[in-house]
């Protein structure tokens, strides 16, 4: 009974034995410094529950998710239209390539100062600077997958003559499912990056905003307080919401094992 527990439930005690791990590495060194330099988790731990029970972290992470949302709801609408529209003729990739490659270096600092500057200490600033950044690399994800589709399948779906919206909910999105959602985890990735960032540049609300209060008041316990507080949420977002689904879409698939 044991070993099926730890078979079925494998990937979950994995995470919790690296997230234990590195508490105690972190509770280790914290020994060794000032609390002001260093809080020990305990202190820090005690901070989140105080934010969270007070309201305030629910206030400010309302207005960072829906950046973020927003954010990349438009990137996602932006790059699916341009990704397939580049994977499936040579001359609209050429004609967008140099536009995607500058996207990817312009670092987000960068596209975060410009936004504020455009539209002010706004939600579009932070909305608009997540949508340019993050648009050049699911863009990319897309593009590769509509290269790397299985072209004999369509090819069969033509002999058969069947209809273009079988041939793209049986052919074509199936195979572009694991591309989709490597470019939603790296979307993602960068929109929290994002988020902070503007907020912490000039807005009045959010996550980033907090982050930069308590770093003006120099209180690294806060700081640390806000920063794991927004991690767990990603966390969460990531292996209670994102992993599950795409387990659920890509089912179909066979398990490899070696």
């Amino acid at each position: 009974m044991f070993k099926i527990f730890i078979r079925k439930h494998y990937s979950v005690l994995l995470i919790s034995l690296s997230l234990v791990s590195l508490i105690l590495v972190w509770w280790f060194l914290s020994l060794f410094f000032r609390p002001e330099f260093l809080p020990s988790p305990i202190l820090v731990f005690r901070d989140v529950l105080a934010i969270s029970v007070s309201g305030q972290f629910l206030s400010h992470m309302y207005y960072t998710l829906l950046r973020i949302i927003c954010g990349f709801a438009l990137a996602m609408l932006i790059s699916l239209v341009l990704g397939i529209a580049m994977g499936r003729s040579k001359y609209v990739e050429k004609f967008f390539e140099a536009e995607v490659l500058v996207g990817l270096t312009i670092p987000a600092l960068a596209w975060s100062v410009i936004s504020i500057m455009w539209f002010g200490l706004k939600n579009f600033a932070a909305i608009f600077a997540i949508t340019v950044l993050i648009t050049p690399v699911i863009t990319l994800n897309v593009v590769q997958g509509m290269k790397n589709l299985d072209k004999s399948l369509i090819e069969m779906a033509k002999a058969f003559e069947s209809n273009r919206g079988l041939v793209i909910k049986t052919i074509i999105i199936p195979q572009l499912l694991s591309y989709l959602f490597a470019a939603t985890r790296f979307g993602l990735g960068l929109a929290w990056k994002i988020v902070v960032i503007a907020e912490m540049l000039g807005l009045s609300n959010g996550i980033g905003y907090m982050i930069a209060f308590w770093f003006g008041m120099f209180s690294m316990k806060d700081v640390l307080a806000w920063t794991l507080s927004f991690t767990l949420v990603m966390l969460i977002f990531e292996y209670g919401l994102l992993g599950r689904l795409e387990k659920w879409a890509t089912r179909w698939r066979p398990t490899i094992s070696f």
